[in-house]
């Protein structure tokens, strides 16, 4: 008896559902054919309100042209660093030239000059041309050429992972490294390069990529600056700030940032490889930065003050050295050095 009972209820309830669920679909298909007849009914709702009030927000890519702006900025910045290079001027002209890079290729643009990256573009680019555009090229090819004139002007002038480093590092009494420990350390960027073009050959990984510290800066500040475009303009995105990345990268950045202080250019010296072949090609360049000894004095002004450890100073034996390889052209020696021995 109870199971008959069930059964009753059971078809009673389908009986009254049945009914009501097909009135729901055929007022979903009416309105799929016809939107004005759900207005009909609640013309006057929030949800109608909003409907026909709304208008989609529009996130504009950024135009094509911009890579040789990019471009254009980057050479027009190494050429005024090869000029202040050569007529030695104070390192503060330098100085103005990286705080320009930072702030346009660094956090405006999001680090997109990156010397770091185009390894791995060019070396892809060697296999298939076809993924290779001029602007890498250009990018790749043209630091190496004014290093070829006057060393690596481009790691304190035009790259903006150096510019972060020549900005925010202790000018007087850093921690210099041991001279057996940063030669032995020098090896590491060549180990990095040899492994970044052998990643890029077997699965187009952009090894060297994520060895580099400063990209959550970067990225954060290209997100900034287009927020605050995008409420100057009228096309405002997300209502607070946002930020890249996660944890491990702001707290790999702060390590970074913190040693750096310290010990100036960490990331140049122990891990970049475009640094490599830069150092390289500066090597054979055509105007060298060197000592005059007849003027030099041997007070080691000069080798205190070098944020990479470039100048050698043996008083005892009256030796001088400057490696090329290793300066980065910020003409801090220039300054300190009262007798123009440089």
């Amino acid at each position: 008896m109870k199971q008959i009972i069930k059964i009753v209820t059971l078809i009673l309830t389908l009986t009254l559902f049945v009914p009501s669920l097909s009135s729901v679909n055929s007022l979903y298909a009416q309105e799929q054919s016809d939107p004005n007849c759900i207005r009909e009914v609640d013309e006057n709702s929030d949800v109608w309100q909003f409907r026909e009030s709304y208008v989609p927000k529009q996130y504009h890519p950024t135009p094509e042209y911009m890579v040789f702006v990019d471009m254009g900025i980057l050479i027009l910045i190494m050429l005024a660093g090869l000029l202040f290079v050569i007529k030695r001027k104070p390192s503060r002209y330098i100085t103005i030239l990286a705080i320009i890079t930072l702030a346009y290729l660094g956090l405006i643009r999001g680090g997109c000059i990156c010397p770091v990256g185009v390894i791995t573009n060019v070396t892809i680019g060697m296999i298939t041309p076809k993924l290779v555009g001029l602007v890498t090229l250009v990018v790749f090819i043209s630091p190496l050429i004014i290093a070829l004139v006057a060393g690596r002007v481009f790691c304190s002038s035009g790259c903006p992972l150096g510019a972060v480093q020549h900005l925010f590092y202790k000018k007087r009494k850093h921690f210099q490294l041991p001279l057996i420990i940063n030669k032995i350390v020098r090896v590491i960027p060549i180990l990095i390069l040899v492994a970044t073009v052998y990643f890029a050959i077997k699965s187009t990984y952009f090894l060297a990529c994520q060895l580099e510290p400063y990209k959550a800066l970067f990225f954060t500040g290209k997100t900034w600056f287009e927020q605050v475009a995008g409420l100057v303009f009228g096309n405002p995105m997300e209502p607070k700030f946002l930020s890249a990345f996660g944890i491990f990268s702001w707290s790999y950045l702060a390590i970074v940032l913190i040693i750096g202080y310290w010990i100036p250019r960490p990331f140049c010296r122990l891990l970049c490889p475009y640094g490599v072949l830069v150092g390289v090609v500066s090597v054979f360049s055509l105007k060298p930065r060197r000592i005059d000894k007849e003027k030099c004095t041997l007070c080691t002004a000069c080798q205190k003050i070098c944020p990479t450890q470039s100048i050698v100073i043996d008083r005892k034996n009256k030796i001088t050295k400057l490696s090329n390889y290793n300066c980065v052209q910020c003409n801090l020696c220039s300054d300190a050095c009262k007798f123009k021995a440089i």
